[in-house]
C-alpha cells in the first residue's frame, strides 16, 4: 500500500509540472525576476530502516536551489544538498556505539504552487518532484551502511514551505521536506537477502533567497 501511495505521488508531480509548465503562457505580468536562488541548512533525519540503517540518524543537510516562476502561483526548481554525517549513538543491536552515516547527495527537480498573500511579504507554497540520492563510498568502521562502491537510488520529495521577503530583491526561505530514496534490491549496504526498504527522510531548512 505505501509502495502504491508513492507511485500516485509521483505521478501527481510529474502532473503538477506538465501544468506548471503549460501555465508559462500565463506568466504574470509583475516586471521582477522569475529566478531565485537559495542557500539553505538544518537538521534531517534519516529513518530507522531494517536493510540499511538500524536506528535513527540527525544529520546536517546543506543545499541550494534554482527556482524558476512560470506565473504567480507556479513554478519549478532544482536542487542539490549535501547531507553532512554526524557522529551519535546509535542502537547496533548489542549496545549503543558512536556512528554515522556516509556522505550523501541528493539532486531533486520539484514543481512549486505557490499561495502569495496579498499586501504582506509572506509567499508560502507546496512542493513535489523527484530525482536521486547518493550514499557516497565510506567503508570506515565507524560508518553506517559501509560502502566500498557510491549507490544511487531513485527518490522522490514532497513538503511546503514559505519565502518572506525582507528587502526588494531578499527573503528568508522556511521549508519542510519528506525524502523517500528506493535503493534496488541488490544495492550493496543498502539491501539484505535480496530486498531493500524504502529510506525515509525528514528534512527541515531555513536559509536566505535572492531573486535576480
Amino acid at each position: 500500500m505505501r509502495v502504491l501511495k508513492i507511485h500516485l505521488l509521483a505521478v501527481g508531480a510529474v502532473a503538477l509540472f506538465g501544468l506548471g509548465a503549460s501555465s508559462s503562457a500565463a506568466r504574470a505580468e509583475d516586471g521582477g525576476s522569475r529566478v531565485q536562488l537559495s542557500i539553505l541548512g538544518g537538521v534531517q533525519n534519516l529513518n530507522k530502516n531494517d536493510t540499511a540503517l538500524p536506528d535513527n540518524f540527525v544529520n546536517i543537510p546543506a543545499g541550494a536551489t534554482l527556482s524558476y516562476d512560470f506565473s504567480r502561483n507556479w513554478g519549478a526548481e532544482g536542487e542539490f544538498a549535501w547531507l553532512i554525517p554526524v557522529k551519535q549513538k546509535v542502537d547496533l543491536g548489542t549496545g549503543n556505539q558512536d556512528r554515522k552515516t556516509p556522505n550523501i547527495l541528493s539532486y531533486q527537480g520539484s514543481v512549486i504552487a505557490k499561495l502569495p498573500a496579498s499586501g504582506t511579504s509572506w509567499s508560502p507554497y507546496v512542493a513535489a518532484g523527484l530525482g536521486a540520492v547518493t550514499f557516497l563510498s565510506n567503508s570506515g568502521v565507524d560508518r553506517v551502511p559501509q560502502l566500498k562502491d557510491p549507490q544511487t537510488s531513485f527518490a522522490i520529495n514532497f513538503g511546503a514551505g514559505t519565502n518572506y521577503r525582507v528587502r526588494s530583491h531578499w527573503a528568508v526561505r522556511a521549508d519542510y521536506r519528506e525524502l523517500a530514496a528506493f535503493p534496488s534490491k541488490d544495492a550493496t549496504g543498502l539491501s539484505t537477502g535480496s530486498k531493500a526498504d524504502v529510506i525515509w527522510m525528514e528534512r527541515g531548512t531555513l536559509g536566505l533567497a535572492y531573486r535576480f
